[in-house]
């Protein structure tokens, strides 16, 4: 039924009553959608440093990008490898207390290539885990960074305790599934 039937129908006050209503529903579930949908900057958090040359290249240290959509928290992790770009990594299994902004998550990586006598067949990807476990507050990411061999038994390379400060870019992506595409698993 359309609305100027209703109205004439209902009477003038009830029809645009029920036409302020309908408004106010499909406006409130409008905006619920919208905010479910577009997501939100958590964070960007780095502790890099990086060479002061004409093409300038990440000698050390992290970078953290943190996102929200819905219930979904997202993100990457750029770690300076001695390349001239830091390699990036997609997080997995992230948890994030927003009350008490506790933070947890892994991400896999490679170093490039290693090589040994105990290395089949004479080389392979130095694959890397790198664990975070720590807190967001006002100065940025604080906790614990462990990295580990990527092969069993996963010997712990690196343990130490980090501040990635908080950066000003405001950037946010598009999706979380574009986002997702960006990196191979």
């Amino acid at each position: 039924m359309s609305a100027a039937m209703l109205i004439s129908r209902t009477g003038p006050r009830l029809g645009i009553k029920v036409l302020v209503v309908g408004a106010l529903l499909v406006g409130n579930l409008g905006s619920v959608y919208a905010e479910a949908t577009a997501p939100t900057l958590i964070g960007h958090y780095s502790n890099q440093v990086w060479t002061r040359d004409v093409d300038p290249h990440a000698i050390s240290g992290y970078a953290l990008d943190l996102y929200k959509q819905g219930d979904v928290v997202f993100g990457s992790i750029g770690v300076a490898v001695g390349s001239p770009e830091p390699v990036g990594a997609k997080l997995y299994d992230i948890l994030y207390d927003e009350k008490s902004k506790t933070l947890s998550f892994k991400a896999k990586y490679s170093e490039g290539t290693q090589y040994g006598k105990d290395i089949p067949p004479e080389k392979r990807e130095a694959k890397v885990i790198l664990t975070f476990s720590g807190k967001l507050n006002s100065h940025g990411a604080q906790g614990e960074i462990v990295r580990q061999d990527g092969y069993p038994p996963f010997a712990t390379i690196e343990k130490k305790r980090s501040l990635l400060r908080k950066q000003s870019s405001k950037y946010v992506p598009h999706d979380v599934e574009r986002w997702n595409k960006r990196f191979v698993d």
